[in-house]
């Protein structure tokens, strides 16, 4: 049998002590490429962690074009957080962009394991920092860098991003079109 805690302990940033507990409330499933998780108007009811596979996340402007936000891949975390914190519809939709193996933690039980001892309460602040972090990062970048130094630092850091996600959601995520992502891509080449 797979010593569980091995394998997931560090990347669930729980200690050995309480991985059991943790981890006998999460339940396996699967997405099939382009299923939703989470669709725009509904409540988000988990938060999932990514075994297999890739998931993004996206908006529909007023327009209604699709603006991604987010992607996600093997070893992360993602939810609606806003959703969950606030018991309201999401106003983002979260979509698997190829057959997927997530676990998924529903927020009732999360909730209950906030409410036990202050360790949970630590791993929840840990976790609520670390999306705003993110999320402030994401802000940042879209309000103070060129298109072309979003794309750059993209590409250093989420090089897989670039082999897993078609053009057109990296554009919008960029916020530029398929055709200026294209030319800062032949600029950045030579």
């Amino acid at each position: 049998m797979v010593d569980n805690y091995s394998k997931f302990g560090d990347l669930f940033q729980v200690d050995h002590e309480h991985f059991d507990e943790f981890y006998a409330l999460l339940k396996d499933t699967e997405l099939l490429k382009s299923d939703f998780f989470l669709r725009q108007g509904e409540k988000c009811k988990y938060l999932a962690f990514i075994k297999k596979g890739t998931i993004r996340c996206f908006y529909i402007n007023d327009q209604g074009r699709e603006i991604n936000f987010g992607f996600y891949f093997e070893n992360e975390f993602f939810t609606d957080y806003e959703s969950i914190l606030c018991d309201t519809l999401s106003n983002m939709n979260i979509q698997a962009l190829e057959n997927c193996e997530i676990l998924l933690l529903n927020k009732d039980h999360l909730q209950a394991l906030y409410k036990k001892e202050a360790y949970w309460q630590k791993f929840g602040r840990v976790m609520s920092e670390k999306i705003y972090l993110d999320a402030k990062k994401r802000i940042d970048d879209l309000l103070c860098l060129s298109p072309e130094n979003r794309y750059l630092k993209l590409l250093q850091k989420e090089p897989l991003l670039f082999q897993k996600i078609a053009q057109k959601h990296i554009a919008s995520y960029l916020g530029v079109t398929e055709q200026s992502l294209s030319r800062i891509r032949s600029r950045v080449v030579n």
